[in-house]
């Protein structure tokens, strides 16, 4: 008997198992994980021989034990460290399991004793678990992990077998590797003929998130496999998330460069020209010397038209040495203070020196 001590941003829970544990994002795992970085079955162990062993089941994101990726079945020795996900398992080759840890059940087929979800769990000969819909019973395909012939339980609804297809095998089915062989002799159908149901707008589901594609957002189709996804999701992922899909990573296989022996082949992309950085924006100069001038104005009626000679001398400056846009601004400000210099000598004449004789009479 041994035991799991699984520690996640929920906190720290641990149970009791006897032989095999699923573990997963699916609620019917044994060990189950929230974290959508956690495949629907992510990984199982067992018992083989004289030991306890975990493996695989070809997630998209893998397990580590010990900080090693597992590749294969890994044997398990008391305190190893199993990291799936966002959440760290330790084996414990003890049913003693921490005081202050939430414990939970796990059934004797490695399962959430609690699901009830319609649905067929089974597992290969190899010991990789795959769960399907009811709906495909009767379907067959390969094993992701020993390559062996897979044939889901029972009959199916319309009485005829068929191979399980690429919209059959996302994620949920990480034991698949492979379509149905048009080898099966009791198959009427060819692999390669089986319809790709297209998913209509008012149910499409992203293949990646599992939330609804609403109609104004936008999506992608696999070419492959016709699964639909957020065009943000594809991107994160890379490409299709479908399993056994050929667009799986297809982002990743587009960007990589490809060497080949013939020269000729390889296409020189020359270098981009630089790109001229954006001309800086002053200070308005042309604007502030027009509203000076007119300021300019009305103080020099008071001072012999002195600002606003001054300030035109430097707007017929500014216009001077600026572009055309600055000429018409600042010409219009040195024709105002042209101007208001004239007035403001006279008005100043009449105030400062007519202004007493009138006061004398």
């Amino acid at each position: 008997m041994a035991s799991l001590i699984v520690k996640s941003d929920g906190g720290t829970t641990a149970a009791i198992f006897h032989q095999r544990v699923l573990v997963g994002r699916k609620s019917f795992n044994g060990v189950q994980l929230g974290s959508r970085a956690v495949s629907r079955i992510h990984a199982w162990i067992d018992w083989a021989e004289d030991h306890y062993y975990i493996c695989d089941s070809h997630s998209r994101t893998g397990t580590t034990v010990n900080d090693q990726i597992a590749l294969g079945k890994v044997k398990l020795k008391d305190g190893d460290k199993i990291k799936i996900g966002p959440a760290e398992i330790t084996f414990r080759l003890s049913d003693l399991l921490p005081a202050k840890a939430v414990t939970f059940d796990i059934s004797t087929r490695g399962t959430n004793p609690d699901f009830k979800t319609a649905g067929i769990l089974m597992q290969c000969e190899c010991g990789a678990p795959l769960w399907v819909p009811a709906s495909m019973a009767g379907a067959f395909g390969k094993c992701g992990t020993c390559k062996g012939d897979i044939t889901v339980p029972g009959v199916p609804l319309t009485g005829v077998r068929r191979p399980l297809t690429p919209n059959d095998s996302i994620v949920d089915m990480p034991a698949l590797s492979e379509l149905g062989s048009e080898e099966a002799p009791d198959d009427p159908l060819a692999a390669g003929a089986f319809p790709r149901p297209k998913p209509t707008e008012s149910n499409r589901i992203c293949k990646i998130c599992q939330s609804p594609i609403a109609v104004f957002e936008a999506s992608t189709i696999c070419p492959a496999c016709s699964q639909p996804y957020h065009a943000e999701c594809w991107q994160q992922n890379r490409g299709c998330a479908a399993y056994g899909c050929s667009c799986v990573g297809a982002l990743d296989e587009a960007e990589q460069v490809v060497l080949t022996e013939n020269p000729a082949r390889v296409a020189i992309v020359p270098d981009a020209p630089p790109v001229a950085a954006p001309p800086r924006q002053g200070f308005p100069w042309d604007f502030a010397l027009l509203g000076g001038s007119v300021l300019g104005s009305i103080i020099g009626a008071f001072t012999f038209g002195i600002p606003a000679l001054a300030l035109g001398l430097a707007s017929a400056a500014y216009a001077a040495r600026g572009g055309p846009g600055r000429k018409s601004i600042a010409a219009l400000a040195v024709v105002i203070c042209a101007v208001g210099g004239v007035a403001g000598i006279v008005a100043s004449r009449l105030l400062w020196f007519s202004a007493p004789l009138l006061a004398g009479r």
